[in-house]
């Protein structure tokens, strides 16, 4: 038999946690710029990624694994199978790279700053 739950209220979470939203690590409240930067930077990644998505896929129609197929079924298959891991393959290249061009200056930045 299932567990009941208590009726005691349930804590609220922005309030049990709001030192750790509200600012950030050296205690200066967080500015609407560096979210609106931060929500550019992932918008950015995400259509690179779908970008690079395309073209891996694209990739893939335009050069065929050579195999004999059984039946029309199965080249169907692993043809579609074949484009989406290149695809896969193109959008996880680009996504590392973009992050490494993006995180790498950060950390930089990061590091002059702590000196």
């Amino acid at each position: 038999m299932p567990k009941r739950r208590s009726s005691e209220p349930l804590p609220d979470v922005f309030e049990t946690f709001a030192h750790r939203v509200d600012e950030d690590e050296s205690g200066t409240p967080i500015d609407a710029t560096q979210v609106a930067k931060g929500a550019g930077l992932s918008l950015g990644l995400m259509i690179l990624t779908t970008l690079g998505f395309v073209l891996g896929f694209w990739t893939g129609t335009q050069n065929e694994p050579d195999l004999a197929y059984d039946h029309l079924i199965w080249e169907g298959i692993i043809k579609i199978g074949f484009a989406v891991l290149c695809g896969l393959l193109a959008a996880a290249v680009v996504l590392a790279l973009a992050t490494l061009a993006i995180g790498l200056p950060w950390v930089q930045r990061q590091r002059n700053r702590r000196r």
